[in-house]
């Protein structure tokens, strides 16, 4: 596994009770949500990247109940926390950017909130191949992205790795893989403001 990568799952894992119990703002992304889930066939399978313990599945169980849900992340710690809240879903343990770690299953949408930027830059090609890999033809996604640290320590402890990059820089991307971006915004962050970027795109 790549350092960086490592010394992020190590974070979560060891950090995953506390940030749980911060962290319960399930609906911060309810106007992004109600925008997708009307893209997303009714009763498709939609892949949780970066699920952490769980804190999106409100918004599937309440405003998507249709959808099929499933959650992936890296942290073995969170997903223990998910799978003991929410017995009736689906959560695995893999890394985005490592292929062999990931479901063998093709999914009908996803969603990525917060965790993208957890992967070196170098390691995105492969990982967004593997996100367009488990998908459907010309299935919609989410992504919110940071353009700054968004909660930098001051003493410079936090291990973790975040891929920082201007809006059109990030937009690049997306067009240069032919992803299309359907719509865009700014999300107002609970630390700094302007800092998150979030994108809904269409895969070909």
């Amino acid at each position: 596994m790549n350092l960086s990568i490592n010394k992020t799952k190590k974070y979560y894992d060891k950090k995953a009770s506390l940030l749980t119990n911060n962290k319960t703002h399930s609906f911060h992304h309810e106007k992004q949500f109600q925008s997708i889930v009307g893209l997303w066939p009714e009763n498709g399978t939609i892949l949780d990247i970066g699920c952490a313990a769980g804190i999106h599945v409100p918004l599937f169980l309440g405003i998507g109940r249709r959808l099929k849900y499933f959650g992936v992340d890296i942290s073995n710690s969170f997903l223990q926390i998910a799978r003991r809240r929410y017995p009736q879903l689906s959560f695995v343990q893999g890394n985005i950017a490592d292929k062999s770690t990931l479901p063998h299953k093709k999914f009908s949408g996803f969603w990525a909130a917060a965790v993208l930027m957890h992967i070196p830059l170098e390691n995105w090609g492969a990982m967004l191949n593997n996100i367009a890999g488990l998908l459907k033809p010309k299935s919609y996604g989410y992504i919110s992205l940071p353009t700054e640290h968004p909660n930098k320590e001051p003493d410079n402890t936090d291990p973790r790795h975040f891929t920082l990059l201007s809006a059109n820089e990030q937009i690049a991307i997306f067009k240069n893989l032919g992803w299309r971006i359907h719509s865009k915004g700014i999300i107002d962050g609970t630390t700094k403001s302007k800092v998150w970027r979030w994108y809904i795109v269409q895969l070909p």
